[in-house]
C-alpha cells in the first residue's frame, strides 16, 4: 500500500514537470518562435520539424534548454515520407501530445502532414491559419465569427470569391483536409502578424520608413480602397499563448480567432508608428488609385475578427496595442546591430523599391551607424555600472 503511494506520488511529480511530447512544423519566425519559447518553458518537450534556417536568434534560442528541445531537419515543401530524420523520430516515438502546424500553407501540403504525421496520434493537432479565409468564405461582412469561414456552395461563386485571395484560398483548403482527415483538431485564424522575428520584413521596412521618413521623402503609397478599410492584427506571442491554452483545456474541434482587440486602418497604422518615432508630423501618404503598390497590410480585405469564443472558451487575453507598439520597435532598433543578415535584407528592399539612389548611402549610414552610437552608450553604461560596484 505505502508503495503504491509512494508511486502515485512520484507519477504525480513527474507529469507535473513534463507537460508531454509536442512535434511544431515550423517554429523559426514570428509566431512559430513565440509558440516553441512559450509550450518549452511550460515544460513541454518540443521538437522543431524545419529546415533549420538561422533566423534572427532561432539558434540562440534552442540552446535554451537542450533537454526538452530537439530540431528534426526537413525540406518543408517536399513530402515529409522523404525525410530521413523525421523518420527516426517517428521510429522511437508512438504517439505526440499534439502538432502544431505553421508550414501547410495550401491542400496538398496539409493531406501530406496528415498522411505523415497521423500515427503519432495526436491529442490535437493545431493548424495556424489566417483570417484570409473570410476573403473566399460565403459570409464578408465584419467583424467576421468563426463560423461564418465556410466557402460559398454556389460554383460560380466560390470560383469569384477564391480568386479574392489566393492565399486564403490555399489556407482554406489546408483547413478542408485538416477536418476531413478525421485527427482531433484545433485552428487558429490570425490577422496580419507582428512581433518579433518577422521573417516577412513587413513591420520592419515600414519602422525604418517611419524613423527616417523626412530623409527618405517618400510618402506611404496607400491605395484608395485601403484609405478606411479596417483590419485585425495579430501579436505572435499571443498565437502562443492560445496553443498553450487550448492543450491546458483539452480543446478540440473548434476554430478560434486570434488577434488584437484594437483593429486599424493602414494609415492609422503607419500614423502610430511614426508618432513612436516623434515623425508624426512629417509622415505622410500617397492615395492612389493603381492596383499595385508597394504596401504591406493588410493581407486580407475582410479582417476584422470577432475574438468573442476565443475569449470565452481559451480564456484568451490578448495583448495591449500600447506594449505590442514598443516591445516590436524595441526588437527591431536592437537588431540593427545584432541581426545584421535581416536588417540589410530590409535596407536591400526598401533602397530598390522605395529610397531615392542619392540617399541609398545616407539611409544606410544612419540606419548602421545609430544602433552603433547606442551599443557604444550601452557599452559605457555597463563599465560604469561594474566600477560603482
Amino acid at each position: 500500500m505505502l508503495l503504491n503511494i509512494i508511486l502515485a506520488l512520484f507519477l504525480g511529480a513527474v507529469s507535473a514537470d513534463d507537460q508531454g511530447k509536442v512535434l511544431i512544423l515550423g517554429g523559426q519566425g514570428l509566431a512559430g518562435s513565440a509558440t516553441f519559447t512559450t509550450l518549452r518553458d511550460s515544460s513541454y518537450h518540443v521538437t522543431l520539424v524545419n529546415n533549420d534556417k538561422d533566423y534572427y536568434d532561432y539558434h540562440t534560442l534552442l540552446d535554451g534548454d537542450t533537454d526538452s528541445t530537439a530540431t528534426v531537419v526537413c525540406n518543408r515543401p517536399a513530402s515529409l515520407s522523404g525525410c530521413f530524420e523525421l523518420q527516426n523520430f517517428m521510429s522511437s516515438n508512438s504517439k505526440v501530445r499534439a502538432i502544431i502546424d505553421f508550414t501547410s500553407s495550401n491542400g496538398e501540403l496539409m493531406a501530406d502532414a496528415v498522411a505523415v504525421l497521423g500515427p503519432l496520434e495526436p491529442e490535437v493537432y493545431v493548424f495556424v491559419s489566417s483570417a484570409a479565409v473570410y476573403d473566399v468564405s460565403e459570409y464578408q461582412e465584419a467583424p467576421v465569427k468563426e463560423e461564418e469561414g465556410v466557402r460559398p456552395e454556389d460554383e460560380a461563386t466560390r470560383e469569384i470569391h477564391s480568386a479574392n485571395n489566393e492565399f486564403g484560398d490555399k489556407m482554406m483548403a489546408a483547413e478542408e483536409v485538416l477536418v476531413a482527415s478525421g485527427l482531433p483538431y484545433v485552428i487558429l485564424r490570425c490577422g496580419d502578424l507582428i512581433g518579433p522575428r518577422d521573417t516577412t520584413y513587413r513591420w520592419w521596412q515600414y519602422q525604418v520608413w517611419a524613423e527616417h521618413f523626412s530623409l527618405i521623402g517618400v510618402p506611404f503609397p496607400i491605395s484608395n480602397d485601403l484609405h478606411d478599410a479596417q483590419f485585425s492584427m495579430t501579436y505572435g506571442p499571443d498565437v502562443g499563448q492560445a496553443v498553450l491554452k487550448t492543450l491546458q483545456l483539452g480543446r478540440t474541434n473548434q476554430v478560434y480567432n486570434i488577434a488584437m482587440d484594437k483593429t486599424f486602418t493602414l494609415p492609422h497604422l503607419l500614423l502610430e508608428i511614426c508618432i513612436y518615432f516623434g515623425t508624426g508630423e512629417d509622415c505622410y501618404a500617397d492615395y492612389t488609385d493603381a492596383e499595385e503598390t508597394y504596401t504591406f497590410y493588410p493581407s486580407n480585405h475582410v479582417g476584422i475578427m470577432s475574438l468573442e469564443r476565443a475569449k470565452e472558451e481559451l480564456d484568451f487575453v490578448p495583448s495591449t496595442w500600447e506594449d505590442v507598439l514598443r516591445t516590436t520597435i524595441e526588437f527591431y532598433e536592437e537588431g540593427r546591430s545584432h541581426f545584421t543578415t535581416e536588417r540589410d535584407v530590409v535596407l536591400e528592399r526598401l533602397n530598390e523599391n522605395v529610397v531615392p539612389y542619392l540617399r541609398v548611402a545616407d539611409l544606410n549610414n544612419l540606419v548602421i551607424s545609430s544602433q552603433q552610437t547606442v551599443d557604444v552608450t550601452q557599452q559605457q553604461q555597463d563599465s560604469l555600472d561594474k566600477s560603482e560596484l
